[in-house]
């Protein structure tokens, strides 16, 4: 027997083999069981999703021996002669090839006309959107009103193409797009049959490709069987379909925490070297940026993942390195630059820039936390301290409505209103002197220029201690942390410290800042109010000054 494939193997010859679509098995069950079959039906839904083998099942239940049935026999000769496609009675009309007002003339002549061996005539028009508007209009009469045992069934992929008119002359079923578990389940079926050797990751990436249709997942497996004969090994269909491996994905993410734009263009090159398809390559990102997500915010991740609990740690361990808005960021950065990619004449250089821009992305941060760290900053020594910024209109209104206050006499000492002595000392605990700070710029630019990616993780850490034989460091998350406590990146931190202090046998010191008892306290940070203010301005701010300094914080213009 001739080779087949496993679309055309497998297509449902039963209601009960086919997958999916319960609501309309169903309906058709219940309208065949009890007599109320419509003259015409329209099917609608995306490629291989079994609207066209419906419409072939729905007429072997009409016209086999045992019937009507709601499920036919697949014995009998009109069921035979209906799976084989030489009924006379079951006419398959291609709707992109007879698409004109002739070919519907036609059809419209030989309706009249009584069925030859079958119990009901039908009509299957497949991609029923490709007729012309007068064909669709010729149609109309014989749609509304056809003669007995005569049915219409309509398949189209484009719901929207078809004419109002026809689809209130009809009873419209929706088909949905398979689940990637019962693609996954069918195609496990298959192997076991044919005696294929082939590992769970591997469906699931069939599966995943496959989009939902069960006609492209059966034509990708048969692909891959032909490239890797009875058994498939693991990564093979990587190799087939040109998709990118977790791996790979992995080391990307790596490289967009670490900041590392040349590691990403590199791997970009990669990719595109080894012939991988860079449509798929941002698709499979979007979705491991997903389940970065997911992994971030749920707490029972291992169900929502499914298949992709295998790389969970990995999944864990760089989520905790992101916040939640970077990652909604990146995901509108490259979900965008499919999008773009699909209709560019350049796809990889808009890949890259969108790469690029993955670096650039910082969390985000709040106006008020911002208008409070403006407020909490101290002004150089020698110089007034700038006035609070105010945080809302109507506290600014306050503030300009308080009466003024007389000013202190020249022989009383003047101090700042509320605010305790102990809070002014503790002003000044845990703040590093100017040269401490000078050598901590001097370490990060010279651990930076022996190794660039350390510069940028020392971006995210705070020098708190440093003296003749002790620095300290606080890290924000552990993830950064863990990076720079590595062997090859803790030597290069010891080789700068020797290198701006002088001294090689300074100890280091990692801590996480949770974990930093050196700290300020939000009450020991508050700076102390400039015994230089205006006597009758007491801490309040003009309306100009509140905007000067926050012009100079944000930039931008005042439109007036």
């Amino acid at each position: 027997m001739e080779f087949q494939v496993s679309a055309r193997k497998w297509r449902p010859q039963k209601f009960s083999e086919l997958i999916g679509q319960e609501h309309i098995v169903r309906t058709l069950h219940n309208a065949i069981a009890m007599d109320r079959v419509a003259h015409a039906y329209l099917f609608s839904g995306t490629r291989g999703v079994g609207k066209t083998t419906t419409a072939r099942l729905l007429a072997k239940a009409l016209n086999c021996e045992q019937g009507p049935t709601p499920e036919p026999c697949d014995q009998c000769n009109f069921c035979q002669e209906i799976r084989d496609g030489y009924s006379v009675d079951v006419l398959e009309i291609d709707g992109a090839s007879n698409r004109g007002i002739n070919e519907v003339r036609d059809l419209i002549e030989n309706v009249q006309y009584s069925t030859s061996a079958c119990r009901f005539k039908v009509y299957i028009i497949d991609e029923v959107h490709m007729l012309t508007k007068e064909a669709f209009n010729a149609l109309l009469k014989t749609l509304e009103e056809p003669p007995p045992k005569v049915v219409f069934i309509f398949a189209t992929t484009e719901l929207i193409k078809i004419p109002e008119t026809i689809l209130s002359r009809c009873q419209c079923f929706e088909f949905k797009p398979l689940t990637q578990q019962q693609i996954i389940d069918q195609l496990k079926a298959i192997c076991e049959h044919d005696s294929i050797t082939i590992d769970a990751h591997s469906l699931e990436e069939i599966a995943k490709n496959g989009a939902g249709s069960m006609r492209d997942a059966q034509s990708l497996l048969d692909q891959v069987i032909a490239f890797c004969g009875k058994e498939v090994e693991s990564g093979a269909v990587e190799s087939v379909l040109g998709v990118v491996g977790q791996n790979a994905l992995s080391t990307f993410i790596d490289c967009v925490i670490q900041k590392d734009a040349a590691g990403l263009l590199q791997q970009v090159k990669e990719v595109i070297e080894h012939g991988k398809d860079l449509g798929y390559f941002c698709r499979d990102l979007i979705e491991y940026l997903r389940n970065l997500m997911l992994v971030k915010v749920a707490a029972n991740a291992e169900s929502l993942l499914s298949g992709q609990a295998v790389h969970l740690d990995t999944l864990k361990k760089q989520a905790g390195a992101l916040q939640p808005d970077e990652l909604q960021q990146m995901f509108y950065v490259l979900s965008r630059a499919e999008m773009e990619m699909k209709r560019s004449s350049l796809p990889q250089m808009l890949f890259e820039m969108a790469v690029l821009r993955l670096t650039d992305v910082r969390p985000l941060q709040e106006i008020d936390a911002l208008i409070d760290q403006i407020n909490r900053m101290e002004p150089p020594s020698g110089q007034s301290a700038p006035p609070p910024v105010r945080s809302s209109a109507p506290a600014l209104r306050k503030a300009e409505a308080a009466p003024a206050q007389p000013a202190p006499k020249r022989d009383e000492p003047v101090d700042p209103p509320n605010v305790p002595g102990d809070r002014r000392q503790a002003s000044t605990v845990n703040q590093l002197p100017p040269s401490a700070e000078g050598a901590w710029q001097k370490i990060r630019s010279a651990a930076g220029a022996i190794k660039r990616p350390l510069g940028t993780y020392l971006d995210n850490c705070r020098m708190t201690a440093l003296d003749a034989k002790e620095m300290r460091l606080s890290f924000r998350d552990p993830y950064t942390l863990g990076l720079v406590e590595k062997e090859e990146n803790f030597e290069v931190l010891k080789e700068a410290v020797a290198e701006v202090c002088g001294k090689p046998d300074i100890k280091i010191k990692l801590q996480l800042a949770s974990s930093d008892p050196a700290v300020n306290t939000p009450e020991a940070a508050e700076p102390e109010p400039s015994k230089n203010q205006g006597s009758g301005n007491k801490g309040s701010a003009s309306e100009e000054e509140v905007l000067k300094d926050a012009l100079d914080v944000f930039g931008g213009i005042v439109i007036r």
